[in-house]
């Protein structure tokens, strides 16, 4: 017999329970007389950050307090607490407290209170998003506004940690791509508006949950406008006043993927095989041969105009870049440009060395191989084959051909182009980048689809966000918190009393131990206060500080690791 009992609706989103338990006693433990309660939310090190050292300035993009604002301190704290009757209002967070806890272990007279107060009685101040701010500089500070509420301050702790430090990371990574695609776009001559499309959102399927999804993805369309997350265009237009019909947030093409091509070659190999006339044929050459009629029908019929992207390492990725492509060029040379002028079929393969893939080998790398006619890598003493010499970039130009750059690099004709999409890090880009250039070929011949394994191998010590108090009033008297603890290496140490930022030339500078009058002036501004966002930002005005931020260094200026 099942004596479980199921309870009678749904926990959903509780806002007092959006915290690990610690959180729920620290109310009770600062000294009753508290009145004042300041904290501040800080990227303490990079020692963690996958970026390059060449392109990288210790700064980190501060984005996604709107967002959290808006979804968590006016919409679900209305909804499911303000909006509710008291005794509704602390029921489910009483309930959780006393089973997890024991009954009457964390009281629920706080809570009372503040369903009797009618608001949030938080002030928040911050950096504009979009900026980027150095390490160890806090974007932002909690302040309660009420003596009755110091504990406002640092409750939400946890709430904010774990819906905050993703999209500034993932911010922040995307930018460093969007600086390296920059840079080789202005050393090979390379149109820079093609940067936007350059690197490519592809991390939803791998992130960790679709809220996650969202919110990082829309850290990605800061510094691009290509990807393949949909909800991160809904989350920007909830939340940061865009409108897609006006203007463009995100976009992608039409795109294959395995299932599809590996359906349509085989359904395709078995209608072949049927018929008498390829009966000369054997199973690796009729399968190659439904692979180019299922990529001729793509390109002639399915979309004989605009452009899609073809996955094409299902099978054979060097016969469809070298055999293929060369047998369809005048259907591929025929398709018809869209609204936007664009007729490209981009190749993508999706297995591999991406660099080897797209790039090949260098002249010093090999040496001829007599006996089967290819290469062989020095290095290894793998052999190669000509087509892998090359590299896919350099196949398709043989092909295809294309024009060159004032800079004497070369591009591929607009009908073709490459994506690649499979474990794309910055220090791949940064080699894919270098290598194409050292082979006469522009930047803007590839697409970087940039996914979770970019994305979601971050954590919170990716950049060491963490929010701590700095500064309390206690029945009076004034204390300048801090830590710093003698076994750490400097990294926890935190900043001391009330402080002030400033903007001095493209730098934040932290002042620690400031008077009330110097904290209320410097960069940080009143963006919430008592449950009223009091300063919105969009979209558009966010991407634009953003690029404005950042000054691209001259071709030959980088010393490349």
């Amino acid at each position: 017999m099942n004596t479980n009992t199921p309870i009678a609706e749904k926990n959903a989103l509780v806002p007092f329970n959006l915290a690990d338990f610690y959180k729920t006693g620290h109310p009770a433990m600062y000294p009753c007389e508290t009145t004042k309660l300041v904290a501040n939310f800080t990227p303490r090190s990079a020692k963690y950050a996958p970026v390059l050292p060449e392109l990288f300035d210790n700064k980190v993009v501060w984005f996604g307090l709107q967002g959290f604002i808006k979804e968590y301190l006016q919409d679900l704290f209305q909804k499911e607490f303000f909006a509710k009757p008291k005794a509704a209002a602390v029921r489910k967070f009483q309930r959780r407290m006393d089973t997890a806890l024991g009954p009457e272990a964390v009281p629920v007279n706080r809570l009372e209170a503040l369903h009797d107060l009618g608001y949030l009685p938080l002030e928040i101040r911050s950096l504009p998003e979009g900026v980027r701010v150095d390490i160890k500089v806090p974007p932002i500070v909690f302040i309660n506004t009420h003596p009755g509420f110091p504990w406002v301050a640092t409750y939400f702790e946890t709430l904010f940690s774990c819906e905050s430090w993703k999209p500034s990371t993932v911010a922040t990574i995307a930018f460093e791509f969007r600086k390296l695609l920059s840079y080789f776009a202005k050393l090979t001559s390379a149109p820079q508006e093609f940067v936007d499309w350059q690197g490519h959102d592809f991390s939803m399927r791998g992130m960790s949950g679709v809220h996650d999804a969202m919110r990082s993805g829309a850290g990605h369309l800061l510094s691009f406008t290509g990807t393949d997350t949909i909800p991160a265009i809904d989350y920007l237009e909830d939340f940061y006043g865009t409108n897609a019909d006006q203007e463009l947030v995100g976009g992608s093409i039409p795109a294959s993927e395995h299932s599809v091509m590996a359906l349509r070659i085989l359904l395709t190999q078995q209608r072949l095989a049927r018929d008498p006339a390829n009966a000369h044929l054997d199973a690796k050459a009729m399968r190659r041969l439904a692979e180019r009629e299922v990529i001729r029908e793509f390109v002639t019929q399915d979309y004989p105009a605009g452009m899609v992207s073809l996955v094409s390492d299902t099978f054979d990725f060097w016969n469809v870049i070298t055999v293929i492509a060369k047998e369809l060029k005048s259907d591929i040379l025929a398709r018809q440009a869209n609204a936007l002028g664009m007729c490209k079929v981009v190749f993508r393969p999706d297995s591999g060395d991406p660099v080897r893939i797209l790039t090949g080998y260098a002249d010093d790398e090999v040496r001829a191989d007599a006996e089967t006619g290819g290469y062989e890598v020095i290095a290894t003493g793998q052999h190669i084959t000509d087509a892998e010499r090359k590299g896919a970039v350099e196949c398709l130009w043989d092909i295809y051909g294309g024009t060159v750059t004032e800079n004497g690099y070369k591009v591929l004709d607009s009908h073709v182009g490459l994506i690649y999409g499979d474990s794309i890090t910055l220090q791949r880009g940064r080699d894919i980048m270098l290598r194409l250039a050292e082979k006469g070929f522009a930047s803007c011949n590839v697409v970087f689809g940039i996914g979770s394994f970019t994305y979601n191998m971050l954590s919170r010590d990716t950049f060491g966000y963490a929010m701590k108090a700095i500064y309390a009033e206690v029945d009076g008297e004034c204390v300048d918190i801090y830590k710093d603890p003698a076994t750490d290496d400097g990294t926890k140490k935190s900043a001391k009393g009330l402080l002030r930022v400033e903007q001095e030339g493209n730098q934040y500078v932290l002042y620690e131990q400031q008077t009330l009058e110097q904290f209320d002036s410097g960069a940080l501004q009143t963006v919430f206060r008592d449950g009223e966002l009091l300063i919105t930002q969009s979209l558009a005005d966010i991407r634009a500080r953003l690029q404005a931020s950042w000054t691209c260094p001259e071709p030959g200026a980088i010393a490349w690791g």
